[in-house]
């Protein structure tokens, strides 16, 4: 069951991300700064999860989340590149 919603969340977070309802203000933060956010995010889901006893559940979902808005980020830069602007 837990693989059905994993493969559903990932799904609708990349689809919900490549609509372009990303807000406007999290489009201009820097990759490094979501990568450094996500390492937080996670960890900070890590040790919620074990003093709410869901542990598994919840760093799979934040892990889910922050993997597509890396990816996001990541092609939206890759596809700048490619047009010849200067990231």
């Amino acid at each position: 069951m837990n693989l059905i919603y994993l493969v559903a969340l990932f799904l609708a977070s990349h689809i919900y991300l490549e609509k372009g309802r990303l807000p406007a203000k999290m489009q201009e933060v820097k990759l490094r700064y979501i990568l450094f956010g996500s390492l937080g995010a996670i960890t900070l889901a890590m040790v919620l999860g074990v003093l709410l006893n869901i542990a598994s559940f919840l760093v799979m979902t934040v892990t889910i989340c922050s993997a597509s808005l890396i990816a996001y980020k990541y092609r939206s830069k890759f596809d700048e590149m490619e047009r010849g602007k200067s990231v």
